[in-house]
């Protein structure tokens, strides 16, 4: 269970008790009482015996911020930074595996990925939206983190960003098929072959940012409130 960080030190302060008196009344020890002032999280024994302390109801204790509450570690960012890097280099040797590193790099492509995802962001959750998106993908480096209606509300903004994302890898796709079928004397050139390689570059790019980076992020985010 999650508890209210902010609440659970201002009941404190306001009964003017250290954490070592709350420690006593509760029967907890200073260290947990520490943790749970740090990161919210809390065993039902632990919250009921809070709730007892304080004369509140178990629930009066649980988060309810509209603001994200994280515990930044630095064994957390590292755990994230190597899953990180495992999905790079499972890439990176299907990408080896496949064909030489420069048929997958395309800078138009994936300018044009971006633009689109933030321009079709912006329209959809307003500026202020395509903002809260740039600055919330800090929280693919935490694991343990307090939700409320901003984790929701972001939950829902990178599960619009995937489907931003494969809509404009699908408009990068037809737009590109009809320029090589426009520009294309023979279907037994070779050259022709090599363009539609390329014009795929853009849905690589779509699923790429999608399956490794907003995804992950809405499902941590849409989930962060119910686990134990």
């Amino acid at each position: 269970m999650f508890l209210s960080i902010s609440k659970l030190k201002t009941l404190r302060k306001e009964k003017g008790w250290s954490q070592e008196v709350l420690a006593k009344a509760t029967g907890l020890s200073v260290r947990t009482i520490q943790r749970i002032e740090a990161d919210g999280k809390a065993s039902a024994e632990s919250t009921l015996a809070l709730a007892s302390v304080y004369e509140l109801s178990p629930q009066a204790l649980k988060a309810t911020s509209t603001d994200i509450q994280i515990k930044w570690t630095r064994k957390v960012i590292m755990k994230s930074l190597v899953g990180l890097l495992m999905i790079s280099c499972a890439v990176g040797m299907l990408i080896f595996l496949g064909a030489s590193l420069r048929n997958y790099l395309d800078v138009t492509s994936g300018v044009f990925l971006i633009l689109f995802l933030y321009a079709a962001t912006m329209v959809t959750f307003g500026t202020n939206g395509m903002f809260k998106s740039l600055s919330g993908l800090k929280y693919i480096f935490t694991e343990e983190m307090v939700g409320g209606e901003k984790a929701r509300y972001l939950a829902e903004l990178y599960k619009s960003q995937v489907k931003f994302l494969y809509g404009g890898a699908l408009i990068g796709l037809v737009v590109g098929l009809i320029a090589i079928l426009s520009n294309i004397d023979t279907y037994e050139n070779f050259s022709l072959l090599r363009a539609i390689s390329v014009n795929l570059v853009v849905l690589f790019y779509a699923a790429l940012l999608s399956e490794c980076v907003f995804r992950p992020l809405s499902i941590k985010l849409k989930t962060c409130d119910i686990k134990e």
